[in-house]
């Protein structure tokens, strides 16, 4: 077994040779020797403050592993490259698949976004319907190549989990619980959910407890199989692994996407995007703190 050595990665986080760029509160934890790496896809504003709320704000990686920001349910933008298009009605959910697919619910269906051709400076997209949804005022996830529906029964008062199935193109229930549901992710019928500070996982029609955060509600679920268990609260991002997990990052309001094997974080902010690879060495490790590095030698 391997005990982590941890090592403080960014408080002042240094990643150009000219000059600090500074994250406030925030923290960046791995292990010593791990081969995971962190590099900037966006560069962080150093002069001025973002003031756009997070609750106001969708994060995405599209196909050309580039960032896609959702705005108030009605504007999408790629900071990046500039691209910005309006959507002509507002949009319940959102998420993007694994090939980088956007899909939007409107609550009644889940359909894809067609630009319309016009001479304005900024182009209107509307929402093709595809599938219907299985229930209305229901909640998106996205899964390892798949991804599930979530919404409480109006005669029953469960809370019923659906999944896609790529072969049949229909919607499959897989269960339905008594309390409410945080976020779910995971691979077909086989699936892990937050209830509150609590990760559960569902696994042949059984359902057990595999870890619990000692601060915080679990707000994001994201798994794949290369990458493994990822976790998000209000103010961090953790690995879980036998019933245990590393909180590697520590942030205020982060906004993160995992890819592959890759996170991606945006910190609103500063309006900057760390790309965190490699994330699936940490299976390599158990979580057992041998060593911490004392924090003041590297501010």
């Amino acid at each position: 077994m391997i005990g982590l050595i941890f090592v403080v990665v960014l408080t002042s986080l240094n990643l150009y040779a000219d000059k600090f760029i500074i994250i406030p509160k925030t923290i960046l934890i791995l292990p010593e020797n791990c081969i995971t790496k962190i590099r900037w896809i966006l560069a962080p504003e150093t002069t001025n403050k973002s003031q756009i709320s997070t609750n106001n704000i969708r994060f995405f990686i599209d196909f050309k592993n580039e960032p896609i920001i959702l705005y108030d349910n009605k504007i999408l933008f790629n900071p990046i490259s500039g691209y910005i298009v309006k959507l002509k009605q507002s949009i319940r959910d959102v998420i993007s698949l694994d090939n980088g697919v956007l899909l939007f619910s409107d609550n009644k269906n889940i359909g894809y976004l067609e630009v319309e051709k016009s001479s304005d400076i900024i182009p209107y997209g509307s929402i093709k319907p595809l599938i219907k949804l299985p229930m209305t005022d229901s909640k998106l996830f996205k899964g390892d190549n798949t991804f599930y529906i979530l919404g409480c029964h109006p005669k029953t008062s469960k809370y019923e989990v659906y999944f896609f199935n790529n072969f049949t193109k229909q919607f499959n229930k897989i269960a339905s619980f008594n309390e409410p549901i945080s976020a779910i992710s995971g691979k077909g019928e086989h699936f892990y959910l937050a209830q509150g500070k609590l990760i559960k996982e569902y696994k042949k029609g059984k359902l057990s407890l595999i870890y619990e955060h000692p601060r915080e509600e679990i707000r994001e679920l994201f798994y794949n199989e290369k990458a493994g268990l990822i976790y998000k609260t209000s103010n961090g991002v953790g690995f879980v692994k036998d019933n245990s997990a590393l909180e590697f990052l520590q942030t205020e309001n982060p906004q993160i996407f995992l890819k592959d094997t890759s996170i991606y974080v945006f910190f609103s902010s500063v309006n900057g995007i760390l790309k965190i690879e490699n994330i699936d060495d940490l299976k390599n490790y158990n979580f057992k703190v041998v060593k911490i590095i004392d924090i003041q030698q590297t501010l």
